[in-house]
């Protein structure tokens, strides 16, 4: 769901669907195991960083691409019966994309033990061992982390830690939020679409719609894991109309008059700095997964400076210059602003966001500043226009404050009016008469 706020208006709009990824499957006896991946179809990629879709996870590692994989090994169900036990199989597994396929290594095979008094596929009595399953967790963008520790290499904002690999318990992410536009992380982890697959013990592996794949024995041979994953975060954008001479947008610039900006400051209070996503996530609400968000500490007002620099060209404020000399400027996109969407100017360059902590626990008032010129062309000034700066701060809320997976829009209608004169000539008042005798006549 994505949702809108203006100054004085909310709309409501939609996701993008999902898109698939080629399957990775392999034909030898002793199988392999394999993995495919489903990611929102999304619209933008920004190096190492920006919004996760099919296109970046299928990136290089240097470019943010691939997604990591942690796999525990259990005799029986995990994790139940092995309430101690850490990522024994795969530890932050490295899985990218090539050439059609996704790859990792090294290769991990299925365990071959199945529940003793059961049958495999071919009919050949099983032998009396404890069954083995294996549970997997994704999530991406995949970053290195040093496995006895779970550091992040030196970096402080967007995924800044893993679990280590003799954690314990289930396998984590730890995020924190940057300000920095340049370093903004999608943070998506995989789950299962419920697809029930055939097992070599006779029976099927019946992986939970939104959850995370747990207790698998061995399947069919080819079967790949189908990872879907969803987004953990909440976005945060800016676009911006204008008003000509009206309350709504709309409306017709006239002889030149740009409207350009020069720096938007968003401050969202009451939110989250570090959190820890929690990979074995646990509810499922109205058939979408709900992540599992822990430890969220230091809630305090975040500062978001969309400085000159950021500032999408084709409305980036250009100084003290003609009005012609400037970028085309904001203009007017007809109402309904859903149709399509996206063609509505985007304030922030290439298309950035902000990604926040979720919290939707209560409605957030977010102040935005905004600081726009209007500039005209008039050869009769100095200089030859005129440049009024426009400071402007206003309140807007989000009733349900910010979700894990919304696209959250602040539209702003940035309103100017022309200056219009009228004119009349006023009649003549009556003033004081007088009469005066040149010369004066005598009576005779």
């Amino acid at each position: 769901m994505k949702k809108v706020l203006i100054f004085a208006a909310v709309a409501a709009l939609t996701l993008g669907a999902c898109t698939k990824v080629d399957i990775v499957s392999n034909s030898e006896m002793d199988a392999p195991v394999g993995f495919s991946a489903y990611s929102g179809n999304t619209i933008t990629k920004a190096g190492a960083y920006g919004e996760m879709n099919n296109t970046l996870l299928q990136e290089s590692e240097a470019n943010g691409g691939g997604f990591g994989v942690f796999a525990y090994k259990t005799t029986g169900d995990y994790p139940a019966t092995n309430t101690t036990v850490a990522p024994n199989f795969m530890y932050n597994q490295k899985v990218l994309y090539n050439a059609g396929n996704w790859e990792y290594h090294p290769i991990k095979y299925w365990p071959n033990q199945i529940a003793a008094g059961n049958t495999d596929s071919q009919g050949t009595p099983a032998q009396g061992y404890a069954v083995d399953k294996v549970s997997f967790f994704a999530y991406a963008p995949y970053v290195a982390a040093t496995a006895s520790s779970g550091a992040v290499g030196s970096t402080d904002e967007g995924i800044i830690a893993l679990s280590d690999y003799d954690d314990q318990s289930d396998p984590k992410v730890t995020y924190k939020v940057t300000n920095d536009l340049d370093k903004q992380v999608d943070l998506v982890w995989g789950v299962s679409h419920g697809a029930t697959w055939t097992n070599v013990a006779g029976g099927t592996n019946t992986p939970t719609n939104g959850k995370p794949y747990l207790n698998l024995q061995k399947p069919a041979v080819g079967t790949a894991i189908h990872f879907y994953f969803h987004h953990a975060l909440a976005q945060l954008k800016l676009q911006a109309i204008a008003a000509y001479n009206q309350e709504a947008a709309g409306g017709t610039a006239k002889d030149g008059v740009k409207i350009t900006i020069d720096n938007v400051v968003i401050t969202v209070p009451g939110m989250y700095q570090t959190a820890v996503l929690n990979l074995n996530n646990t509810a499922v609400e109205a058939g979408k997964p709900v992540p599992n968000w822990e430890s969220e500490t230091g809630s305090a007002n975040l500062t978001l400076t969309v400085a000159n620099a950021n500032i999408n060209p084709v409305m980036k404020d250009a100084g003290d210059v003609n009005a012609s000399a400037q970028p085309a400027g904001v203009t007017y996109k007809a109402a309904p602003y859903t149709t399509p969407f996206d063609s509505v100017v985007d304030v922030i360059n290439n298309g950035k966001y902000y990604t926040l902590i979720p919290k939707d626990d209560a409605a957030v008032t977010v102040n935005v500043k905004v600081t726009y010129y209007v500039t005209t062309d008039d050869a009769n000034l100095n200089g030859g226009h005129s440049r009024v700066e426009n400071v402007i701060s206003h309140d807007v809320t989000f009733s349900d404050g910010f979700k894990a997976g919304t696209r959250n829009i602040i539209r702003m209608i940035l309103g100017i009016s022309e200056v219009k004169f009228e004119a009349e000539v006023v009649d003549w008042e009556t003033g004081d008469s007088q009469d005066v005798n040149l010369p004066l006549n005598v009576q005779s």
